[in-house]
């Protein structure tokens, strides 16, 4: 009898444009020609169970548990206490949210999240609504408790006492 595992499986694509010089009519995006196509790829992470608590794992009992990305300079937060992860999914959800570990989404957020490791020193991204990030290591070393998050100005610019970000997140690992 065959062993079903656990699994996550994700894709990622992305396709370069440029416009070009037109000197009669309307502009459209071309593929960019330094690239000549789109790119993407796609796998599978190993999971273990899905039982870690709604905090740590970002989801439990097929709903959303929302981290809240303050704002201000240092005011970063781990995306979860996980020190073994396989898989990491971090999303701007387009919405604020007013307490940490919620589920309930409240008005529209045109800010910006910046997910940062090294205490805030090394940016991985800036986020704007609907934008997501994946991290992936089948081995179970991604300690996110180094991933933080924070709410920024679409500038990068950290500016305190506004909007904060609802992050939706999903964290698991392939280890019991």
């Amino acid at each position: 009898m065959a062993t079903i595992d656990n699994t996550v499986q994700y894709a990622v694509s992305c396709t370069p444009t440029e416009a070009p010089d037109v000197e009669h009519g309307t502009v459209s995006n071309i593929l960019a020609t330094e690239v000549g196509k789109s790119l993407g790829g796609s796998g599978t992470a190993l999971a273990e169970e899905y039982n870690g608590t709604a905090a740590v794992q970002g989801y439990l009992d097929a709903a959303a548990n929302y981290r809240m990305a303050p704002d201000g300079a240092g005011e970063e937060v781990a995306i979860s206490s996980e020190s073994a992860a396989s898989f990491v999914f971090i999303k701007h959800s387009g919405y604020a949210i007013t307490s940490d570990n919620a589920s309930t989404l409240g008005d529209a957020c045109a800010r910006s999240l910046k997910v940062t490791t090294n205490a805030g020193a090394i940016i991985l991204s800036i986020l704007d609504a609907g934008e997501a990030i994946i991290l992936k290591d089948d081995n179970g070393t991604i300690d996110t408790s180094g991933i933080e998050v924070e709410t920024v100005d679409n500038d990068g610019t950290e500016t305190g006492s506004l909007a904060h970000i609802a992050v939706e997140y999903l964290v698991v690992n392939n280890t019991d």
